[in-house]
């Protein structure tokens, strides 16, 4: 009997990791220590772009990882108390940690670019039209309550035209179109207020960092892992995030530096979580190529009607080849019926709307004025033509 197929979908990778943020790691890493080796490919950015497992072509949901052939959890063993222990600490990374790392790559410049080129690869159109955007947006929406979005330097792309404003606004244009630096007062030069800025941001930086993450470095102690000699899901939460900057060449490198210089033992059991879980390292992945995306007439045949020539979309396909055609036709029939129904609201819809307008006064057409306004056209290009003499005779006459 062969092996069932299991495969991760992840978001797109971002070289040389196979995903490009901490869930979709964390969870290929779990399956990973969970004895499972599976192959790894690229979400359909259609459904919702978050990670899954699937096996033989099934998802099986995050907390029934159990149901994975060969499954072998890494928290087995655990007691009670460190179970919950456990459950605290990956609390505390995601609340602490990921604020951490989300600045590095959407907020610290110009590391977005670097991250959104990597989406954009993966994105096809329209997606690539607003899926980045609207990732972006979620993380600077949790960043700005925190306190971190903007924190460490200029903008680029959306918000490099305020920094652009700012810094204009610390200059003089002499005559001739000279610019030069406003007169030194205090913290209004252009040069010495960016610069400031930007040191006084990287600082803050460092502060927020050591203060979240010298308690894991007290946690984990001496100790290569947190709990026992194989790395724990609290392991593999903290691997997740950190090796987003870890294993990037990201081109603002200021977390990454910071863990190097001041806390080698949280690199060194990023290192060994690594070689515990992918031997081979990140090359030894194996990602499958995306599907093909479906052409522009095979996506408008999915969205029409049966009756109109499409193919529908919401009717079941059978189970097996010997499923009861009664059930099928049932469903067919159900399928138009809400197809008649949807058709028909819209269209009442359409009829009250067009009723309101008109019985509300909101719209009123009048036929009077453009009579008498085509008659009065009508006299003055009857009267181009002729003398002035004549018309003025005309004139007389109607006046007598």
């Amino acid at each position: 009997m062969s092996q069932p197929k299991v495969v991760v979908y992840t978001t797109p990778p971002l070289a040389p990791l196979p995903a490009s943020d901490s869930e979709s790691i964390y969870l290929l890493a779990t399956v990973r220590a969970g004895k499972v080796n599976p192959s790894v490919q690229t979400a359909d950015w259609a459904a919702n772009g978050r990670a899954y497992v699937a096996q033989n072509g099934t998802a099986v949901p995050t907390d029934s990882l159990s149901h994975l052939s060969g499954w072998k959890d890494p928290d087995a063993g655990f007691t009670a108390a460190q179970a919950a222990d456990a459950d605290v600490w990956k609390a505390y990374i995601d609340g602490q940690i990921t604020d951490l790392i989300n600045h590095s790559l959407y907020s610290l410049p110009p590391n977005y670019a670097y991250i959104s080129g990597a989406q954009l690869a993966a994105c096809p159109f329209p997606m690539n039209l607003y899926v980045p955007q609207r990732l972006k947006g979620i993380v600077k929406a949790r960043l700005e309550a925190v306190g971190l979005w903007g924190v460490g330097g200029l903008h680029y792309g959306e918000e490099a035209e305020e920094d652009r404003k700012r810094l204009e606004d610390s200059v003089v244009v002499a005559p001739g179109g000279t610019k030069t630096e406003r007169a030194w007062s205090g913290w209004n030069s252009a040069r010495e207020t960016a610069e400031r800025q930007r040191k006084y941001g990287e600082e803050t930086i460092r502060e927020r960092a050591r203060t979240a993450i010298d308690p894991l470095v007290r946690k984990l102690g001496r100790n290569k892992y947190f709990f026992g000699s194989r790395p724990s899901s609290l392991d593999l939460a903290l691997f997740s995030q950190l090796t987003l900057v870890l294993s990037t060449d990201l081109p603002n490198p200021l977390l990454a530096k910071l863990l190097r210089e001041t806390y080698p033992v949280l690199v060194a059991h990023h290192d060994a979580v690594l070689s515990a879980v992918f031997p081979g390292g990140w090359r030894a992945v194996q990602r499958l190529a995306p599907p093909s995306p479906p052409s522009l007439v095979d996506s408008l045949r999915a969205s029409l009607p049966t009756w109109a020539g499409g193919l529908g979309g919401t009717t079941p396909a059978p189970d097996s080849a010997g499923a009861d055609a009664d059930e099928v036709q049932k469903a067919k029939d159900k399928e138009r019926q809400f197809a008649w129904g949807r058709y028909a609201w819209f269209a009442g819809a359409g009829i009250a709307f067009i009723t309101y307008v008109f019985a509300s006064g909101l719209v009123a057409i009048d036929f009077s004025e453009d009579d008498e306004y085509d008659e009065e056209e009508e006299e003055e290009e009857s009267y181009r033509g002729l003398p002035a003499y004549l018309v003025e005779e005309d004139e007389d006459e109607v006046l007598a």
